[in-house]
């Protein structure tokens, strides 16, 4: 099973003065001359950027999960009273990067230490100012969640398991378009929108796989995976970044309270035995205090729990919860959990309307309003029920597919029990054996 929420690839940049660009440009083409490990493409420009010049520095043949943007202007802003017109991007895929070489399993928050190891350890064979992995700024993440279709519940044939991941794709593609996004370009099997700030790709990674990484080793066990990513862009990113700041801000104040009540300026090293406890509250608090803001905000923006919430936020604004079921029995079903009548066919018609319109972006381009309003009403109303909005064809001859994330919800609160019956036994197991023991018992062995 390769269900897995988190991260796959995001971008850290650091301005730079005109001499320490210099310094870095010689560097790294002296680090190309010397072993041939990489190379650079460009110069490039932007029409975003018409007073600057891009470079892009590669490494030659196996990608190592990591390459750099860099960028030459006259033009620029001060940073700590030091004029910075360049800077220094490195995009990352942490997976790759840290040599745990998969293309299906999303990264974790305990990845970043990791990832910062081999970042540095790369850096440092190029330039002392190319390193320092927490003396950079996030300016990019990629959000994303691998469904494992195989996990769902939805018939047993095998020309169902094969034809599965098409059909999920073929009813994500059904699914909303927010006003502000707009479908970039359309492809058999992605959904693909976008923003000013932020950007959705839904994909098949069996599709995308075959098409450009032919020889990869996970290509067969991508079959059953569908790829749910939310990508943020600068202008996003720097918006969160903004509001982050401030409850770092509040929570260095909290701490700082919190220390001076233990009375940490106070308090020396030499302490009697009855002082642990305070000294390691106050170590504890003391180490938080002392974090700088960049690793705190680093920690925080790439942790489970904010990539649970960014894929949970999207997701449901997007596809939508509830699962998929053909038309008639989504109707039955509105009926049996419906006591009135009048919104049993509103909510019957909302059905109606997205099946004919060919997707709920299709259906919304017909109203107005009030009628867009009650559209919209009708399709929360429906999430309540746990019926996805669009519909199964009938000749599909599938009656049921399962939401793919609360499936996910699903599979993980069991697997959460599962392990805390496991750990309830074993506590008990412990306080026997350690019962038997005082009691001088050894019959407890096997």
């Amino acid at each position: 099973m390769f269900t897995s929420i988190g991260y796959h690839t995001f971008v850290i940049s650091k301005n730079l003065t005109q001499e320490e660009a210099e310094a870095l440009w010689k560097s790294f083409k002296q680090y190309r001359n010397n072993t041939g490990e990489i190379y650079i493409e460009g110069p490039c420009e932007y029409d975003k950027d018409p007073f600057a010049r891009h470079f892009e520095i590669k490494y030659v043949g196996k990608y190592k999960g990591i390459w750099w943007k860099m960028r030459f202007s006259s033009r620029g802003f001060c940073v700590d009273n030091d004029f910075k017109p360049c800077s220094i991007k490195a995009v990352i895929n942490p997976k790759i990067l840290s040599e745990q070489k998969s293309y299906i399993v999303a990264a974790k928050a305990d990845s970043l230490e990791k990832v910062r190891e081999c970042y540095d350890h790369e850096a440092a064979k190029i330039s002392p100012i190319l390193g320092g992995f927490y003396n950079y700024s996030l300016n990019r993440i990629d959000y994303c969640i691998n469904f494992d279709v195989s996990e769902l519940k939805c018939g047993n044939s095998l020309e169902l398991k094969e034809e599965l991941p098409k059909r999920i794709m073929q009813l994500i593609k059904w699914s909303d378009i927010p006003d502000k996004y707009h479908e970039e370009y359309r492809e058999e099997n992605q959904f693909y929108l976008k923003s000013d700030s932020v950007v959705v790709n839904c994909y098949w990674k069996y599709a995308e796989l075959k098409k450009d990484f032919p020889n990869c080793k996970d290509i067969k066990k991508s079959y059953d995976i569908i790829r749910f990513e939310v990508q943020y862009k600068y202008p996003k990113v720097s918006t969160v970044l903004r509001s982050v700041r401030k409850e770092i801000t509040y929570q260095r104040r909290q701490q700082m309270k919190e220390w001076k009540s233990l009375g940490g300026s106070e308090f020396h090293e030499k302490q009697s035995t009855a002082d642990e406890e305070r000294a390691k509250k106050l170590t504890a608090v003391r180490e938080k205090v002392c974090l700088r803001d960049e690793i705190v905000i680093m920690r925080r923006m790439l942790s489970d729990e904010e990539c649970s919430d960014v894929i949970e936020k999207y997701f449901s604004e997007i596809i939508k919860h509830g699962d998929y079921y053909t038309f008639d029995t989504a109707k039955r079903m509105i009926e049996a959990k419906t006591s009135s009548w009048d919104k049993a066919v509103r909510l019957t018609d909302a059905l109606k309307m997205i099946r004919d319109s060919g997707g709920i972006t299709g259906a919304k381009k017909t109203l107005q309003k009030k009628e867009l309003e009650t559209f919209r009403r009708s399709l929360r109303e429906l999430a309540k029920l746990k019926i996805n909005p669009v519909t199964l064809p009938n000749e599909w001859g599938i009656e049921h597919i399962p939401n793919l994330l609360d499936n996910y919800y699903l599979i993980r609160a069991e697997e959460r029990e599962r392990e805390n019956e496991k750990q309830f036994y074993e506590e008990i197991c412990r306080d026997y054996i350690r019962d038997c023991r005082k009691k001088g018992k050894t019959w407890w062995k096997f």
